[in-house]
């Protein structure tokens, strides 16, 4: 349903396909780290708030004190198995240079390596790190539907987002994430309704596949904007698009996930271009459905 595109400056521009990142062993995982005298636990501040929007939702709680508090979003603008997480306050300082954090979510997986993330500041929080993609639970059968949404029963393995850089541990004390994400799906499925398209289809359906993949995402590479890189701008970017039952691309929309001043991506004037093999119901008819995936600009990572 979607994958990263990834532009970074130094170097030319290119597509980058995130990897799956590295675990770094049984002794990593989240509960453990979290139980360490040294580590850094921070307690909810509110309750989770979800913002409904029309191309995107937002799950969003507070976390450490009144003076010092922090933060934690969870991002979608599209129903998807993957979700942008966004982790900013204080006690992100320690964290916000680094070329490679250690990350734990679900309590029975271990930490894993991310290297590829964003970094910015959320007003009157702080500093904020950004990871356009997180999925969790297993990857979806080759050859099997669907359905579109984060997978509920993972989530419920969530209680707390931990991040660790050499030997420095950070804990944010979500508790059991199960309803938050449940009520996550809930607003991205009325999307599908916005958009015109039938949510009951997207319970179980074979997504739509990019066929030129290559040659559009070369356009993008092309026409971006060189003096907003020498800038230094960095930005995330939500891009979705509604696909035909022929495959053709009929509409796009780009959302911003980081606040810019004059960073433009040029992504959906090429996506209009795009040509899709297209989505299929169950049963294996062709059915008018979505396209989403992530566009980063980061620079030097």
């Amino acid at each position: 349903m979607g994958r990263m595109l990834s532009f970074s400056q130094p170097a030319v521009l290119a597509l980058a396909v995130l990897a799956t990142p590295q675990a770094v062993g049984a002794e990593g995982f989240p509960n453990d780290l979290a139980a360490r005298e040294d580590a850094v636990a921070l307690e909810p501040l509110a309750p989770w708030n979800l913002h409904f929007g029309e191309n995107k939702c937002r799950l969003v709680r507070y976390f450490g004190t009144q003076d010092k508090p922090h933060m934690v979003m969870l991002e979608q603008a599209a129903p998807r198995a993957g979700f942008g997480l966004t982790l900013a306050g204080p006690e992100i300082r320690s964290f916000h240079r680094a070329p490679s954090i250690e990350v734990g979510i679900e309590r029975d997986e271990p930490l894993q390596r991310r290297e590829r993330f964003g970094s910015g500041d959320v007003e009157q929080v702080g500093k904020a790190l950004i990871f356009p993609s997180y999925y969790i639970g297993p990857a979806r059968a080759e050859g099997a539907p669907m359905a579109a949404g984060i997978d509920v029963k993972e989530a419920g393995t969530i209680d707390r987002i931990v991040l660790e850089r050499r030997g420095r541990v950070l804990s944010f004390e979500t508790g059991n994430m199960g309803q938050p994400i449940e009520a996550l799906n809930i607003c991205t499925s009325d999307l599908l309704n916005v958009w015109g398209l039938d949510p009951e289809q997207h319970k179980s359906y074979f997504p739509a596949r990019w066929l030129n993949e290559s040659a559009v995402v070369g356009r993008i590479q092309a026409s971006y904007p060189r003096e907003a890189l020498n800038r230094g701008e960095q930005a995330v970017f939500r891009l979705r698009v509604i696909i035909e039952e022929d495959g053709s691309v009929s509409d796009c929309h780009l959302e911003n996930s980081t606040e810019v001043d004059r960073l433009d991506s040029p992504a959906c004037r090429s996506m209009m271009g795009a040509r899709f093999e297209p989505a299929r119901t169950a049963d294996g008819e062709a059915m008018r459905s979505f396209y989403a995936t992530t566009v980063s600009y980061s620079i030097g990572r």
